[in-house]
């Protein structure tokens, strides 16, 4: 398979994720869809717009639990976990011959079948089998998507709320792979041989962590509100806050902004804590000197590590991190909970 140069495999083609495989098959004369993408039926039963299809078999029931789940076509895990409501969910970027990405959502499987973060994939290898969501609470089928756009795993609210935006974020599944069945692999352009190059002088690693305990003003500032904290110790440096996710009022919020002496380019990397940390939908806002953008981390499947945010410019005094409470989530029971821990501004050259 041919790659991109980020090493996401390059499709030939897409084929629908259940059903006997070949270009030739009628995947509908074993299964059926039964929820389409922005349903209005399921709108009115639940409020929220279906950002996917729901894939059956024909026979009804859960006559089709245990069923094979494959890849649409050729790419790389970009996540996979349990995940509560949805349960086991694989998440896979796929990269087309015109350098544009897609990425594909399969749900509510019973057993999952790819291996790492980053796992290179073909098209039609099977990935995993159909199931039944958390604690066996739906009726067995795969709840699948198509996404126009790099999305946290298990995205739902808000977003959902919002028919236009689910329109602008996910295509049509079923629509996009007839229309993309077959595409051409890219040209492969020869390369020139090269050319040796001076050794380059080493330059400095430059690496700002600021925490939730962080008191030296030459590091960074860390700034939070007031009252309503949980404190733990499992964070990166032992102490990290934590607080109950909001679905829309904010209670807790905290501000990470580091000591920089000029202008630069900075990699921004926050670390999720092991525990107290469950929200699917933390919304770091990222306030640097050409604006701000909003990154959203589904914390409970990136536990106890860093998770890059982006690469921005920021200057002396310009530019900080904003975690907030508020996710969206609406949930019954106690909520997700959102951890604050470390930020780091990274610049290896």
């Amino acid at each position: 398979m041919q790659e991109t140069a980020d090493g996401v495999p390059i499709s030939d083609g897409f084929d629908f994720p259940v059903g006997p495989r070949g270009p030739q098959v009628d995947v509908f004369k074993t299964h059926k869809i039964d929820t389409f993408l922005a349903d209005p039926n399921y709108f009115q039963s639940f409020s929220a717009w279906h950002p996917g299809e729901d894939w059956n078999g024909r026979g009804g029931g859960d006559t089709d639990l245990g069923d094979p789940i494959y890849a649409i076509s050729n790419g790389r895990v970009v996540e996979f976990g349990h995940y509560p409501v949805w349960g086991n969910i694989v998440l896979l970027e796929h990269a087309l011959p015109d350098n544009s990405r897609v990425w594909s959502q399969y749900a509510h499987l019973d057993q999952i079948m790819v291996n790492e973060k980053g796992q290179k994939i073909s098209r039609g290898q099977q990935i995993g089998t159909m199931g039944k969501g958390d604690n066996n609470r739906y009726i067995a089928h795969l709840h699948f998507e198509i996404r126009r756009n790099n999305l946290p795993i298990g995205n739902w609210t808000p977003m959902v709320r919002d028919k236009d935006a689910v329109l602008a974020n996910y295509h049509n599944p079923s629509d996009f792979i007839k229309i993309h069945r077959t595409l051409a692999a890219p040209a492969v352009q020869p390369q020139p041989a090269p050319q040796p190059q001076p050794a380059p002088a080493a330059a400095p690693i430059r690496v700002i962590i600021v925490d939730t305990q962080e008191r030296n003003p030459q590091v960074g500032v860390f700034r939070a509100a007031q009252a309503g904290w949980r404190q733990a110790t499992n964070g990166f440096q032992h102490p990290m806050l934590w607080a109950p996710a909001s679905a829309q009022q904010e209670t807790n919020w905290a501000e990470w902004q580091p000591h920089l002496t000029e202008v630069g380019l900075w990699q921004v990397w926050a670390f999720v804590p092991a525990n107290h940390a469950t929200t699917t939908y933390a919304r770091y806002r990222v306030v640097h000197l050409d604006g701000q953008i909003e990154v959203a981390i589904n914390q409970v499947g990136n536990r106890n590590q860093w998770v890059h945010l982006g690469t921005f410019r920021f200057g002396p005094g310009r530019g900080y991190v904003r975690l907030s409470n508020v996710t969206g989530e609406m949930t019954q029971g106690a909520p997700p909970m959102v951890g604050f821990d470390a930020v780091c501004w990274y610049q290896p050259s």
